[in-house]
């Protein structure tokens, strides 16, 4: 959760990320248009959205599980998912008092949806009986 308010500041915003992430587009499509230059952008910076969350979800999971025998069980996945939901909505609202970041809904569900997919990967993992302790 430290990293993920981390990544929410000033630092990461899509202003500063433009310097890491626009040489490796322009290098990948030297022919990418403004419109799809920005496109990528967006589609990448949602995605470590989706990715960060995953990781807590996964985190969450692995927390509530609390040592015990490696099954899948409902609760443990409903708690990861409202630790990760919680979170997704401070980090959103945290976002709000950061002069170069914006607060949104719609980031928070994309949160949401990296942790619910972090628990469909876990159940799908303890239906092959490959839950790892």
């Amino acid at each position: 959760m430290l990293v993920i308010s981390f990544l929410s500041s000033d630092p990461f915003s899509a202003a500063n990320t433009n310097r890491y992430i626009d040489p490796v587009l322009r290098y990948i499509f030297p022919e990418i248009s403004p419109a799809g230059f920005v496109f990528a952008h967006s589609v990448i910076r949602k995605a470590a959205h989706l990715f960060e969350f995953a990781v807590l979800g996964a985190l969450s999971y692995w927390a509530s599980r609390r040592g015990r025998a490696p099954r899948w069980r409902t609760r443990w996945a409903l708690q990861a998912l409202l630790i990760a939901g919680s979170f997704a909505l401070v980090d959103e609202a945290h976002q709000r008092f950061i002069t170069s970041r914006t607060g949104s809904l719609v980031d928070a569900a994309i949160d949401f949806g990296g942790a619910g997919f972090a628990q469909a990967a876990i159940y799908l993992r303890s239906r092959r009986g490959t839950v790892s302790r």
